[in-house]
């Protein structure tokens, strides 16, 4: 049951009735207490006691925040204004951003819950192509690179994943930038494996100019401008302004400061189109991720098997984009139409 307004009042008062009243001292302590067991029971109070004490809380804040800005200014003036600021929501505390991330999400989005399913199990089949194929016996620098590169394409996902799931949006784009990169790379040595004997030199200058991502697109016979990767990299890689304003916002000045004012979101962004885009991609390219693998190890698979495993694939893939990513997107008022196109066509099938 949660506890009233009227019991957290009756409450309140036994612990005055319990101090002396002629010693202040006393009385702040009784209600210190009082405070601290409604801070500690603060999600079982129900809607009237809350907005009771949130209204406290503000008054205090408040008037502690007037007493602050009367110090003399030094170490303890700015000490207590941070301190305060904590309190309030207006300053960070490092340990509490770290535990976003060690913490499961706190993200309500039905899709995030669809997107880990169908991601744990297209990465799953990457895992068990990878495990097939390394069982075998394999020679030379690019096949070497190609091993490597997949199990590499691997633990990004995990991260963009991981960081998409708890919507550190910016960071997630940027880890999938890098399995862009990677996949194209590993395509490249397949199909012309004497690149890899370059890149595994040590003249970082003739490696970084010959197989720069976008030298590496030209090789492989794709245009020089990729717009997925270069959306990636302004939104995550690069510092861009684009990618601030996925984590910022401008606030309208109140009408008597006349001011622009900004807010700027550190341990994540709100920004739902950004957190259901990054989740989506993280889905989208495991499953590019398991068709190259299934490609360039064929000769190791059981073609009967890889020709069910993808197309199965696609399967998760398609349910997942059609009845959450296209659901979400026409509620958003956003186009899905390509989207759609893109699973009628089933690419996989093609691979």
């Amino acid at each position: 049951m949660p506890i009233t307004l009227a019991q957290l009042m009756d409450r309140l008062q036994g612990l005055l009735v319990a101090a002396d009243s002629a010693d202040l001292a006393s009385l702040q302590g009784k209600f210190g207490e009082f405070m601290q067991y409604s801070i500690e029971h603060y999600e079982q109070l129900d809607e009237e006691a809350k907005s009771y004490i949130d209204n406290v809380f503000k008054a205090l804040q408040k008037e502690a925040r007037t007493i602050a800005d009367k110090l003399p200014e030094g170490p303890e003036k700015r000490h207590t204004l941070r301190q305060l600021s904590l309190a309030g929501g207006g300053h960070f505390q490092a340990d509490n951003l770290i535990s976003i991330l060690d913490s499961p999400t706190q993200v309500l989005l039905p899709i995030l819950a669809a997107a880990r399913q169908a991601f744990a199990q297209l990465l799953q089949r990457t895992l068990d192509v990878l495990f097939d194929a390394t069982r075998h016996t394999h020679e030379g620098v690019a096949n070497f690179a190609k091993i490597g590169l997949c199990y590499w394409a691997i633990d990004e996902l995990l991260a963009a994943s991981h960081l998409a799931q708890r919507a550190f949006t910016n960071q997630s784009y940027a880890h999938i930038r890098t399995d862009y990169e990677i996949l194209d790379l590993i395509e490249l040595f397949h199909r012309q494996p004497e690149w890899a004997e370059l890149w595994v030199m040590r003249n970082d200058k003739e490696v970084w100019s010959k197989l720069r991502p976008s030298a590496v697109r030209k090789k492989l016979g794709a245009p020089k401008v990729d717009s997925m990767y270069s959306f990636l990299s302004e939104h995550g890689s690069h510092g861009t302004f684009r990618g601030l304003q996925a984590r910022s916002l401008q606030v309208v000045p109140q009408a008597d400061e006349g001011r622009k004012g900004f807010k700027i979101w550190v341990g994540g962004s709100p920004f739902v189109h950004h957190i259901v885009w990054t989740n989506s991609l993280c889905v989208y390219t495991a499953l590019q991720l398991l068709v190259k693998s299934a490609h360039i190890f064929a000769p190791y698979l059981n073609p009967e098997e890889m020709k069910g495993v993808l197309e199965t694939s696609g399967e998760i893939l398609g349910q997942f984009f059609r009845t959450h990513y296209v659901k979400w997107a026409k509620d958003a008022g956003l186009s899905y139409e390509p989207v759609l196109e893109f699973l009628n066509n089933a690419p996989w099938k093609k691979s």
